[in-house]
């Protein structure tokens, strides 16, 4: 070095080192025994371990149990014969924080001789947020289909039929002609409402809090019940969205009433929820696994859309990532709307 010479420091040690452990990437070096040589300080804010602790442990420490059995075969059948099992660049999987909970993340893994041993480099990036946004956009795009579905075949036949009636009622003064298009009309006018909730309801969970179970539910039975049916409740405490738990009553109530002959309903709390159950005929030969599907029913005034926003709601989501306590339904209502 010239006399006067200052040292470049973006070639120094130093300064890789700190590149590596300061970057928002994690990086993990494993040997051929599975075993972390190495990991940077990323590793701590990602999977909540101090580097130290991983040192010497094996890999499948941050990988959910699943997946590790294929993850020892895939690196013991890669040492032997050469052959990958898996995609080396960019590839999605779950990882496992130290509390328990998976981080979506993209691992880049590659192959080098350092001091006489082949090792491997993983960089790991957390994808969470990106998988988040891409299930909320598929779940927009589904509910964007059912309204296509809905707007050109369940309302657009009752529309022409309500023309055809209206054309013979006015031919003919025929009054029966115009009490069938009172009902088509208000066949219409009941699509809307449930189209419009399935908007509305199909939107993530963002918040919960503590609900009373008796309170929301004698709420929803206020709005939808009815006088001769008998309704009770248990008064437990349950972790929930209270309009969307009362809006799940209120599609399940006059499901029991209307399509099950119940004369009486009670909810019921369960170790991991509730229950709603009723005193009706019974599901008949209703298909239970296409139940709680879009468009599915058995009766001919029905919408096939009043279980699919049971279904909606039960499964929403809270904080975006954790299923919602105490939104899961296990009704007993004897036919589907």
């Amino acid at each position: 070095m010239a006399a006067g010479a200052q040292p470049n420091s973006f070639t120094d040690r130093a300064f890789f080192e700190a590149l590596v452990q300061n970057g928002s990437d994690a990086i993990i070096i494993i040997d051929t025994d599975d075993r972390i040589r190495f990991a940077n300080d990323v590793i701590k804010k990602m999977f909540g371990y101090d580097p130290e602790e991983l040192v010497g442990e094996s890999l499948t420490t941050i990988m959910p149990e699943r997946f590790q059995d294929a993850h020892r075969a895939a690196i013991e059948r890669y040492i032997e014969t050469g052959e990958r099992t898996l995609d080396w660049s960019g590839i999605e999987l779950p990882a496992e924080h130290r509390d328990g909970h998976e981080v979506q993340v993209s691992i880049t893994f590659e192959e080098y001789e350092y001091g006489g041993q082949n090792v491997f480099s993983g960089i790991m990036r957390d994808v969470t947020g990106r998988k988040e946004r891409e299930r909320k956009l598929e779940q927009q795009n589904e509910q964007l289909e059912r309204f296509a579905s809905v707007v050109s075949h369940d309302l657009r036949s009752p529309l022409q039929m309500a023309k055809a009636t209206l054309a013979v009622a006015k031919a003919t003064d025929d009054e029966e002609a115009l009490e069938e298009l009172d009902e088509l009309l208000d066949r219409m006018d009941e699509l809307v409402d449930d189209v419009l909730e399935l908007a509305t309801q199909g939107q993530t969970v963002d918040e919960t809090e503590q609900v009373s179970l008796e309170a929301v539910a004698s709420d929803a039975w206020n709005v939808a019940g009815h006088g001769d049916i008998a309704f009770e409740s248990d008064d437990v405490t349950l972790e929930a969205d209270p309009e969307r738990l009362q809006t799940l009553f209120e599609n399940l109530f006059p499901n029991a009433r209307e399509h099950g002959g119940a004369e009486s309903i009670w909810v019921e709390a369960t170790h991991d929820g509730f229950a709603v159950n009723d005193d009706g005929g019974g599901l008949g030969h209703v298909d239970r696994e296409q139940l709680f599907d879009h468009g599915y029913t058995e009766s001919e005034s029905g919408t096939g859309i009043g279980l699919n926003i049971v279904r909606t709601v039960a499964q929403g989501t809270a904080g975006g990532s954790r299923p919602a306590r105490a939104t899961r339904a296990v009704p007993d209502s004897r036919s589907t709307r």
